[in-house]
Parts: C-alpha cells; structure tokens; sequence
C-alpha cells in the first residue's frame, strides 16, 4: 500500500468527519418558522370588574374625592373629620365605606391620580386641604393589627374585619394605614419589617403633636420583599389575588351543562384561566422581569442551583406541587416545539408598563414527560422566530418565576394524549428573554459526537499508518532478501567463471603436431 493511497484514505475520513459536523451544526441551527402570527391574548381582562352598574368612568371624573361623591360620600362627611385624635366613633361609618368603594378603584385611574405626600408639619395642624386625595408612600411596615366591623354594618358592607398598619417612611415620618386586607405573607410572620408601597385617601392627621400622624386609607399595601422580585419592582401582594391549583392534574374538562340546559353554577376551568383577578400580577411579572439585565434571571437560577448543590431545575414541583412556587424562579432546559407573538391590546397597559407585546413559549424539557412548560417572556433570540408544526424545534434556555397552573386548547402534535373535550394544564413562568443553546446543549451534543468521530477517525488513520508501515516493512525485508538471494547467485556465477577446471582458454592435449 503506497502513501498516495494513505493519503486518499485519510482525506476520504476526514471529508466524512467534515460533512458530519456541517450537517450536525444546521441540525442545531434556526429551524425553519410557520410563520408569525398573532395568537388571542390568553387573558380575559376586565377593565373595571368589581364596578357597580351606573358607575362613572374615569374621564368623567377629575380625581377621587369626585369619583367618591358620585357614591354618595359628600364633602360634609369629610367636614366631619377631626385632626389630632384617634379615630372617632362617628367617624367610623366614613372608613368603613372609604374601605368599601376603595377596591373599585382601577390601576390606571390610581396611576393618573397619585400624588406625593406634602410637607406634614406644614399642613399640620389642619389637614381638610389633603381630605382625599390619593397619596403614595414608600416606607417600612413594622405592625398590623386586626379590628373588627360592627355585626350591623357587617351585613350592610360586606365587611368583617379590616386591618390598620404602622408604616415608617425613610425620613422617619409615621402613618396610621387602613386596609381591607394586607399581604398573606404578612399574617404568618411574627416580627414585620418590610418594604411597603401604599396608594392610599388621606383621611385625617390622627396625631399632630409631637409630630403628625396622617392617616391612609387603601385596598391593600403593597408588599416588597427582601429578594429578587422584590428588587426587581414586584409588587408580590399581587399574588394574593392568583387562584392555586392545590392537586396535581394534567389536564381538566369543562363542567356540561345539566340536562335542563342550565350553565353550571362553578367552572372547573376558572381558577385555570388568566382572568380579571390575574391581570395585574401578570403584567406586573412582566414589568418586573423587564427590569432585569438581560441574563441576570438565568444567572440567579444558576448561582441558586450552585448554593443547593443541583445541577438542574426538576419540573416536578411546577406539576405536583404548584402551591408552593409561586414566585419562585426556575430555569429550564428544554426544546420550545410552539412560540407565539401575542400583542397587548390594553391601552393602560402600554401606557403604564410599554408592553405592546410578549411571546409564549411552550417548551418540553427531558423530565416533564412530554407535557410542556409555559414561559410568557419579552424577548426572543436573535434570529427565533414565532412558530410550530413537526419541524419546528428550538433548543432553548428560560428562566422565569412561576405564577400559576395554566389551562390551554392543546394541540395533537403537540399532545397526542390528551382526553377528548379536555383543557391541558401547564405551569406558567413569566421570564425577560429565551437564551437559545446552539451554543451551549446542542454544542455540546454536537461536539461531543464530533470528538467521537474525530477520535475513530484519528484510530483508523493511525491503523491504517502501522498497517502501511508494517507492509511497507515487509516490502523493504522481502526486497532485501531478493537483492540478497540475487548477488548471492551473482557471487556464484563470478567464482564458477574464474575456476581452472572450466575455463574455455584451448589447451595443448598432447595430439599437436
């Protein structure tokens, strides 16, 4: 075997090799899109829900005190109030219907009519000037107390305890909170110290010596825990409002009507929905993971896994036990087999958070079982487009924190077992961007290979060196065993020639003349 056929050999491998990894890199490359599309916003908003019929809308009105009276609450009821007391018992019956009509306030309108807090030693000792208007603080809550509504104006208010908070701002002026209800977390926790934001009616200054006192009346503080989300600008009392799913399932029928064609008094598929109730811890998550540095959710995942001692993220809590993740932070691995561009119709949303869109992401992931895992993020990768169908396939790294067990229309290709009539169920993650892994897991799969190919390719041509050498060794042996044989013949030949008893030269035999 000649080294021009050594070489032929190992060109042919490493041709091979070449084109192997060429199609391997566009197997992991940018799959080829269905085609942009704009799916319907999986969220039923409910612009004013909570509103009583015949209540004015917001341009109508010029601030609270004027939405406020168009219920019935007149300027002589603020009159009323006393500054530098306690609460009085005549006052009472203003709180308690401040506190009633307050959840009726909507975001944009509480957004429109904010307004700082005054100079309280100046407004001091007659506050009538502030009576309701709609201030926001920013402080720290270090009290909360549960007071008790009256039976008879229970049953006329719908009321049966309301709380009131001592919040400290951070130039140390203190006020007296009314809420009709405070953040879950704050209930279990036996020493409170943490970062609020309240939006709330001033009422009255309930002490002005040796300081004021205003008192706020709001719907529920806002809760800004010491953690990322937090951070981040979560207000995380918005999670309170979220419906939990409390068992595992993987997929829920809507009730049927009766056989009197009567709707079903309870929906098992409304806890499962994005409804008015999720709208603004929604897009509130949204918000907030916008306000991260493009990889700090991923970052954060991995730092968090390296301080547990984990490798991965496992989905099955998200499945199992949903209860108890919400507003955690995972970050999954997986193939999105279905991402759609969802656009934001919601004009106070784009006005209050510039969210005009956001993309879903239904990602499967080695462990979740074929079952998908919903990722509603802001960005994209570059070069990812929206799509689905069998050969869309896109590898894929989301981080994101859990808000709820989601019910979605399922697709047969994407779930091939799913019941008939039935809604799938699927955690729900909300997350800045997706990181495609072209150069992270597919690389490494493909490099792997590749190393594994380079390897026998390097074996064979080192076998295939040793075995043209070794021929290559016998050919130079067997030629000098010929050229041996042949000039030991040669030697022969000369020594028969140069003997006495054969030579040719005639001789005198004795018979001459």
């Amino acid at each position: 075997m000649s080294a021009k056929t050594v070489a032929r050999i190992a060109t042919f491998l490493l041709t091979a090799w070449a084109g192997f990894t060429l199609i391997a890199a566009e197997e992991s490359g940018s799959p080829q899109p269905s085609g942009e599309k704009t799916s319907p916003q999986p969220l039923k908003t409910s612009a004013h829900s909570g509103r009583e019929h015949g209540t004015p809308e917001p341009s109508s009105l010029t601030g609270p005190r004027a939405f406020l009276q168009r219920l019935g609450i007149s300027d002589s009821m603020w009159e009323g109030l006393e500054d530098g007391r306690p609460l009085q018992p005549q006052e009472g019956e203003l709180l308690l219907r401040l506190l009633f009509h307050i959840r009726m306030f909507q975001p944009t309108e509480l957004e429109e009519w904010k307004q700082p807090p005054p100079d309280w030693n100046a407004v001091s000792p007659d506050s009538r000037a502030c009576r309701g208007k709609l201030l926001e603080i920013e402080g720290t809550a270090t009290k909360w107390m549960q007071v008790p509504v009256p039976q008879e104006l229970t049953e006329r208010l719908g009321l049966e305890h309301y709380y009131s908070c001592r919040v400290v701002t951070d130039q140390d002026a203190e006020y007296l909170v009314y809420a009709r209800d405070i953040p879950r977390a704050w209930k279990t926790m036996r020493q409170l110290r943490e970062k609020t934001v309240i939006r709330g009616l001033f009422l009255k200054l309930a002490e002005t010596h040796p300081r004021p006192v205003p008192t706020l009346v709001t719907a529920r503080p806002g809760w800004f825990p010491n953690n990322l989300l937090g951070r981040l600008g979560m207000d995380c009392s918005l999670f309170d409002d979220v419906a939990l799913e409390t068992s595992p399932q993987r997929f829920v029928a809507p009730q049927a009507p009766s056989e009197s064609g009567e709707e079903p008094l309870s929906d098992p598929l409304e806890k499962y929905r994005l409804t008015g109730k999720d709208r603004e811890c929604f897009y509130q998550l949204l918000a907030a993971v916008d306000r991260a540095e493009p990889g700090q959710l991923l970052q954060e995942a991995q730092a968090e896994l390296a301080r547990l001692g984990q490798s991965t993220f496992s989905v099955v809590p998200l499945f199992n036990d949903p209860a108890h993740q919400q507003g955690k932070l995972f970050a999954l691995y997986g193939t999105a087999r279905r991402i759609e561009k969802v656009s934001v119709e919601d004009a106070d949303i784009r006005k209050r958070f510039g969210i005009d869109h956001y993309y879903t992401i239904y990602l499967f992931t080695d462990d979740s079982q074929n079952y998908p895992i919903v990722f509603c993020v802001r960005y994209l990768p570059h070069g990812v487009l929206p799509g689905e169908g069998p050969g869309y396939a896109v590898n894929l790294a989301v981080a994101g924190f859990f808000m709820k067990t989601w019910a979605f229309r399922p697709q047969a290709a994407l779930s091939p077992n799913t019941p008939r009539n039935a809604w799938q169920l699927a955690p729900l993650l909300i997350g800045r961007e997706a990181v495609r892994l072209a150069t992270e897991a597919s690389a490494r799969r493909v490099g792997t290979v590749t190393t594994i190919l380079t390897s026998v390719v390097v074996v064979v041509v080192v076998l295939i060196g040793i075995i043209v050498w070794w021929f290559n060794r016998q050919d130079k042996k067997r030629e000098r065993e010929i050229r041996q044989r042949l000039f030991s013949e040669s030697s022969q030949t000369e020594c028969s020639s140069s003997d006495p008893g054969s030579s040719n030269v005639p001789t005198n035999d004795g018979n001459a003349d």
